[in-house]
């Protein structure tokens, strides 16, 4: 969901290589295939681990909305400039910021079917793993290399999912890579146009470019190169408004700011909480960084991005993914000279063991696709939506209140023709009243009844173990009940008003 120019070193420090003899370049390159690197050995390797990360069951809450909203793309060939889902937000205007990826995945899914799109993901995260690969080199050693990659994988097995923010990462890589002088900058024009148009935080790529170049001029040298990728970028951005929602996807970001007091209560825009394996990746490697400018890496070119992206990150979860990515090559740079394993070595050993990789990678992809099921579905309440379906309390006119991602759910399953749901994750999308009400439907003591009452529910959708379920189990057992439970299956329950 990309011509190459000799990369630059990005640390005074690390300017010399270690001093290993230079390989004949034309015996390498003839050669590279019969004899295959340590470097393209451990490249391999992160293939593999990017390959089963993206290879998992379909199971992203988000993901279902998207793909619901790329049927309607290609069945009515034209993008939703209103809310089609819900019958709280109904027909209010709506910015469809990825409608790029939206499409991708609904023609995947109409050619290969969800496996075709479980291959898509397996592809875009293994080309991540590679990509982390990559922007490791500046650290010499094999060791090295490692030690940033690692905990980037650490944190991509949690944050890699089938979303659109994968394909926003992609296009990040080929930013940084382009900032480092790796890659053409000219690229970059098709590569941001590509971001604006799947993903709502192709503004980072351009603050990442602006903060390396400040960083650059901090240490008093000329960033010429980051300041021509910056210019390709920024065309490459304004070029974004030809597309069929024009100029509202570039200031779609900026609208954002006005609904802040609704993503103050999703989850993925609050600080960390550090309870996930992906935070705690994230955190050994933002103190590695921060240890390693104070240590090795005395450049505001490095530390300039440490700063910022580390800081963004401790404010909203949401930012961890990219600012993995950001501040990678400068860690890579500060750990050049440690360790005495030279990746560019050729050991015989290396044929065989990247053969093995090979085969591994294919029964990977075999096994994965044809011995996994496409989707996971285990966090949502199957059997009692198909229960409601059948028994008339789920069908488009009926106000069932549920979990924001069991909207997304719904909206995936039955479509907008089928069902109308109480809310989904696009809180930007949603009257602010409707925000607030469902805070209150989380909430320990909220006001479950009153809110209830304002949505004009019919029926109730949810998890047990939960405040408002023990509210609901509650109100069936007292005296004088208002809520009668109806079905129960799994961790769920419905219910609907005795009168």
């Amino acid at each position: 969901m990309l011509a190459t120019v000799r990369p630059r070193q990005t640390v005074q420090s690390a300017e010399a290589e270690p001093s290993v003899p230079e390989p004949d370049v034309a015996h390498a390159v003839r050669m590279d295939w019969r004899h295959p690197s340590l470097n393209a050995v451990m490249a391999l390797c992160f293939v593999l681990v990017g390959l089963r990360i993206g290879l998992a069951p379909l199971h992203d809450n988000s993901f279902m909305t998207h793909l619901a909203t790329g049927r309607i793309i290609l069945d009515h060939g034209s993008i939703p400039r209103v809310d089609p889902y819900s019958f709280t937000a109904h027909g209010r205007p709506w910015t469809v910021q990825s409608w790029g990826a939206s499409v991708i995945y609904a023609g995947l899914e109409r050619l290969a079917g969800l496996a075709g799109i479980r291959a898509f993901v397996g592809l875009c995260c293994a080309a991540l793993a590679v990509l982390a690969w990559h922007l490791t080199r500046p650290a010499g050693s094999l060791v090295a290399r490692l030690l940033p990659g690692v905990l980037l994988l650490g944190i991509g097995a949690n944050l890699w999912a089938e979303r659109p923010l994968l394909l926003g990462l992609l296009c990040l890589g080929a930013v940084i890579l382009a900032g480092e002088g790796d890659l053409d900058p000219r690229w970059l024009v098709p590569v941001m146009w590509f971001w604006v148009n799947v993903h709502g935080s192709f503004p980072l790529g351009l603050v990442a470019l602006g903060v390396v170049a400040v960083g650059r001029w901090f240490d008093h040298e000329r960033p010429e190169v980051e300041l021509r990728a910056l210019a390709w970028a920024v065309a490459g951005t304004v070029l974004g408004a030809v597309n069929p929602l024009g100029f509202r996807l570039l200031v779609f970001p900026l609208e954002l700011l006005q609904h802040r007091e609704a993503f103050a209560q999703i989850q993925e825009w609050q600080p960390p909480h550090w309870h996930t394996p992906a935070e705690w990746f994230f955190a050994v490697q933002l103190g590695l960084a921060v240890v390693l400018c104070l240590l090795r890496g005395r450049r505001w070119r490095v530390a300039l991005p440490v700063l910022v992206f580390g800081a963004a990150s401790l404010l909203s979860v949401r930012n961890v993914a990219q600012a993995s990515f950001i501040m990678l090559p400068g860690m890579a740079a500060c750990l050049a000279g440690l360790g005495s394993i030279d990746g560019r070595r050729r050991p015989a050993i290396a044929r065989p063991m990247a053969a093995v990789l090979l085969v591994a990678g294919v029964l990977l992809t075999t096994i994965g696709l044809a011995g996994q099921p496409n989707t996971d579905l285990s966090n949502y309440p199957e059997a009692s939506v198909t229960w409601m379906r059948g028994h008339g309390l789920l069908d488009r006119a009926d106000r069932v209140v549920s979990r924001d991602f069991v909207g997304n759910y719904l909206e995936a399953r039955y479509g907008p023709d089928n069902v109308q749901v109480y809310l989904d994750d696009r809180v930007d999308m949603f009257p602010i009243e409707v925000i607030r009400d469902y805070t209150q439907l989380i909430h320990p003591s909220g006001q479950y009844q009153q809110v209830l009452s304002r949505a004009k529910a019919s029926a109730v959708l949810w998890d047990r173990d939960s405040p408002l379920g023990r509210w609901i189990v509650r109100q069936g057992q007292g005296a004088h009940p208002t809520w009668r439970i109806v079905h129960r299956a799994d961790d769920w329950l419905v219910a609907v008003p005795v009168s």
